[in-house]
């Protein structure tokens, strides 16, 4: 049975995790990260969201980024493939308000670095900053929204070991589905009789392929399962420690992670194939000293070793012929256990995974930050200088051995004699090595902080100079960053809050003179929780409003650097003199724009945090509305074409976002060993382009302005054709000859003609509108479970391709072609007619394709025992834990034979796995 102090234990550990979900707490003594620095909690008047380091070990996700999936509300996280290795997922704060680009900015520790590969559990916290006065310190590049990444550091206690294994399996969590041999040709048959040609495959072929007894002349070769394995295995180990006394403290990580892809029957020694490897060491080194009374120093080492290998081709190129060879179209191998292929088809996926030899990355990071702080308190108490400096480096080379390979193709002569036809050549390894990738930032700061409090006043300031270059390999001209910035915050009677920040900086990007900018920004905080009215509402443990109003910029406008700088390049000459001696010409390029400038970014921002019921409830809402200017565009509608230059890229362009974030939380008490807590997220962004020069239309509808970025045009599907006398008495549809069963569509302007002026607004972005999350866990005794779920809707995807369009570029055919149109099946049909030549009337980007995007994903679930405290000290062992978890276990969406964040390629992966925590 659970002791006393072992149920302590649990319920604290359950706490924790519902105070990482739900952010909100009567705690006043929290601090968290801000633009930086950190700030007492009831003092934050920015909208800002935060998930514990904690919360993300439960996702046993390899990348981190992949365990952010609805964790935080705003942040829109949005899955790519699951190759090893290349699995880092998008991510938007507040949706997106540039049609340019919306990518956001990551800190660790302060300095601007990526944070996929980092361990889960060097992790403290991630934490998304969202309105003005939460990023205007970042000024010119805060406009996306940022991400800071806090590690953990030490404490002053007696030393802590912690160590974690974990080790599983993963499994696609979904495959595209294709017809066999069988259904193959006959379809195929289908289609050729449809365009009035005679049969590929007689009765014979469709017997044998039913039969399956003619491997060679007659195969029915599924390529996912020659080419990949059911599972794959995946294991993690981490060990941390941690400690200090009151001069020193300290945190020590080392992680490996191993992560195996899903290519069958490879080299295990790497030599002639290789399967899909990522191996990564994540080392990371956190040392405070306190020098002096007054002088106190930090010094972060992080390093990190990643391995990679693959097959000699790329995974898309094999995922691309998985999907592409038709089942019949040749055998795995010949009887001479060569590879099969034609002069069509000669890309044998089997041979491209084991044929083509092996590619090899070796990438190295190091990043090293030391800080200096020192109180001032001659000077007057609570006044402090600090500096830094960061180093963080990166570089990967690559070391390939790579080959091709020959396939043949079986025939028989007129004799009945098998031949081998060949098509390409079986070559010997060729090694390639060197740089593939390499850059380096160099990171100088200097603050200067004052925190003080006299009587029921308190004043946080802070006056911050960054300086910040970072230089690619192959880039003569580094990319820098240069200003100031910083921030004061009042309160008065902790329960009224004013803050004022800004950032001065520039970018290198624009022209001399005009370079730098002043983006400011205000927000108030009322904490009516310490109104005598409100406190005697008992019920009412904290309740805070806040309102901010700002602007912030974005210099990643995209296009060309530069541009305030005229290019040419070479192009066409003339011959001169009798010789017609050849004289090469210029090109001017597309005109300079002098007075360009970088995105602004109005935002305003209200928002409430609350807890009720002593601290049971928590509720975090807030509502934004932004407006983004001075977006890149080129004036095409405006200037005839004939005037014969390329046009500027000029800040004309526009867009308006708007939302909302709500999330809800509740602790329930402890009766009987028993507890549990839900915690439910949800957030809401729209965008609509309110300008971005476009040319005129014809017709409104044609317009993207108005629209929303990336809002889907096509044609809008009404049935399909029912006989001659239907085609002859519709609009005349331009794209192909159009027979019955072929896609009918709808004239949407009266011209009796459908072509691209007929093409309008269709579902909506592939970007969902909205993202939701609900995070529920339960505690017995020493059991404890916790599943979070995620869903996202308004959001469309839509289909093309192998995946859903039979014989396109001499493709297979996927199930939904048995529901093609045929004259007995007219008034049931859901796809049209066949053919195999591409139908460019029925293949095309329309509604017809066209998906609902939404799912509601378990994207995980763990359920673990930790042993009691009271058996534990009898070992001297303060925690051992044992659990299972499971990543992306179920979808429940409207795209049943293919995964609807990843419709192709690599697929996404779900993973299972069991592990251990000991903590000494």
């Amino acid at each position: 049975m659970l002791t006393a102090t072992g149920t302590l234990i649990a319920v604290a550990a359950l706490a924790q995790s519902v105070a990482d979900s739900a952010s909100v707490t009567a705690d006043t003594t929290l601090q968290v990260p801000v633009a930086y620095g950190e700030q007492a909690w009831w003092k934050v008047t920015g909208a800002y969201g935060r998930v514990n380091g904690n919360v993300l070990r439960k996702s046993a996700a390899a990348t981190l980024s992949n365990g952010l999936y609805g964790r935080i509300p705003g942040l829109t996280v949005m899955q790519g493939g699951g190759e090893p290795g290349y699995d880092a997922p998008s991510m938007t704060i507040r949706g997106v308000s540039s049609y340019r680009g919306s990518g956001l900015l990551t800190f660790v520790d302060g300095f601007e670095s990526p944070f996929d590969q980092l361990a889960a559990d060097e992790i403290e916290s991630i934490t998304v900053l969202k309105d003005a006065t939460a990023t205007a310190m970042y000024g010119i590049r805060g406009a996306n929204g940022v991400l800071l990444v806090t590690t953990k550091r030490g404490f002053n206690g007696k030393p802590k070991i912690s160590f974690r294994a974990q080790t599983g399996f993963q499994r696609p969590q979904r495959l595209p589905d294709f017809l066999g041999s069988y259904d193959y040709a006959t379809l195929y048959n289908e289609a050729l009789r449809n365009e009035s040609k005679t049969d590929r495959y007689s009765q014979a072929d469709l017997d044998a392929y039913k039969s399956g007894n003619d491997k060679y002349f007659h195969p029915d070769v599924n390529w996912y399962d020659e080419v990949l394995k059911k599972s794959a295995p995946m294991s993690e180990y981490n060990l941390n420690l941690t400690g200090g006394n009151n001069n020193a403290t300290y945190f020590v990580s080392l992680n490996v992670l191993k992560n195996t892809g899903l290519y069958k029957n490879t080299d295990k020694k790497r030599e002639e194939s290789s399967n899909a490897n990522f191996l990564r060491y994540n080392f990371r080194s956190n040392v405070d000293i306190k020098v002096t009374r007054r002088l106190s120093t930090s010094l972060d080492l992080a390093g990190r070793v990643e391995d990679r290998s693959y097959p000699g081709v790329g995974a898309p190129e094999i995922w691309s012929n998985m999907m592409l060879i038709p089942p019949n179209a040749f055998p795995v191998r010949n009887p001479d256990n060569s590879y099969g292929g034609t002069s069509v088809y000669r890309g044998n996926p089997v041979g491209l995974v084991l044929g083509r030899g092996v590619a090899t990355t070796h990438a190295r990071s190091l990043q090293a930050t030391m800080r200096l702080s020192y109180a001032l308190d001659q000077i007057t108490p609570g006044l402090k200088a600090g500096a830094a400096v960061s180093f963080n480096n990166w570089f990967q080379g690559n070391d390939d051995k790579t080959k091709q390979f020959a396939v043949f193709q079986l025939l028989k002569n007129p004799a009945g004699d098998t031949i081998y036809n060949k098509f390409g050549d079986n070559t010997t390894i060729v090694e390639n090595d060197g740089v593939n990738d390499q850059w380096r930032r160099t990171n100088t700061q200097f603050n200067l902080t004052y925190n003080r409090t006299f009587g029921e006043h308190s004043i946080d300031a802070l006056m911050l100079y960054q300086q910040d270059v970072y230089t690619i390999s192959g880039n003569n001209v580094p990319y820098a960053h240069q200003g100031t910035a910083g921030r004061i915050t009042y309160a008065y009677k902790r329960k009224y809050i004013g803050d004022f920040s800004f950032g001065y900086n520039g970018s290198e990007n624009f022209p001399k003179g005009k370079r730098f900018g002043f983006f400011p920004a205000i927000s108030a905080g009322w904490i009516l929780s310490e109104e005598h009215f409100l406190q005697q509402a008992e019920w009412i443990s904290f309740l805070k409003l806040r309102a901010s109003y700002g602007q912030v910029g974005n210099d990643q406008v995209g296009g060309r650097r530069f541009p305030y700088n005229q290019y040419y390049s070479s192009g066409g000459g003339y011959y001169f003199g009798k010789d017609n001696r050849y004289a090469g010409g210029m090109d001017e390029g597309s005109l300079a724009n002098p007075d360009i400038t970088w995105e602004k970014n109005r935002r305003a921002n209200i928002g409430i945090d609350a807890s009720l019921l002593h601290n049971r409830i928590s509720v975090m809402l807030d509502l934004f509305d932004e407006k983004r200017t001075d977006i890149l565009a080129e004036r095409y509608g405006a200037v005839p074409g004939y005037i014969g230059v390329g046009l500027p890229a000029e800040n004309v362009g526009s867009v308006r976002n708007r939302g909302f974030e709500l999330q809800l939380g509740y602790q329930s008490e402890v009766k009987h060993s028993f507890s549990y807590f839900a915690t439910a997220s949800a957030a809401f962004a729209r965008n609509k382009i309110l300008y971005m020069a476009e040319a005129q239309q014809p017709y409104a509808y044609l317009n993207r302005t108005g629209q929303s970025i990336g809002q889907p045009f096509g044609l809008q599907a009404i049935g399909f054709f029912k006989d001659e006398a239907d085609v002859s008495n519709s609009p005349q549809q331009i794209f192909a000859p159009v027979k019955p069963g072929d896609i009918k569509y709808k004239d949407q302007n009266g011209d009796h003609i459908i072509d691209i002026y007929d093409e309008v607004a269709i579902g909506k972005p592939v970007l969902p509108e909205w993202t939701f999350g609900l995070h529920l866990g339960v505690q017995y005794k020493g059991f404890d479970l916790d599943a979070f779920f995620q869903g996202v809707t308004n959001r469309s995807v839509m289909l093309s391709g192998p995946l859903v369009w039979a014989f396109v570029n001499d493709a297979k055919a996927a199930p939904i072609a048995m529901g093609r149109w045929t004259p007995e099946t007219a008034a049931t049909a859901t796809y049209p007619r066949l053919t195999t030549a591409a139908n460019d009337n029925n293949y095309r980007s329309t509604d017809f394709w066209q998906r609902d995007g939404s799912f509601v994903k378990l994207r995980n679930i763990e359920l673990g025992y930790t042993f009691p405290a009271s058996l534990l000290s009898r070992i001297r062992m303060q925690q051992l834990r044992l659990y299972v978890n499971a990543t992306n276990v179920f979808s429940l969406d409207h795209i049943h034979f293919a995964d609807p964040e990843t419709l192709s390629g690599y697929p996404a992966m779900r993973s299972m796995n069991a592990g251990v925590r000991v903590q000494l």
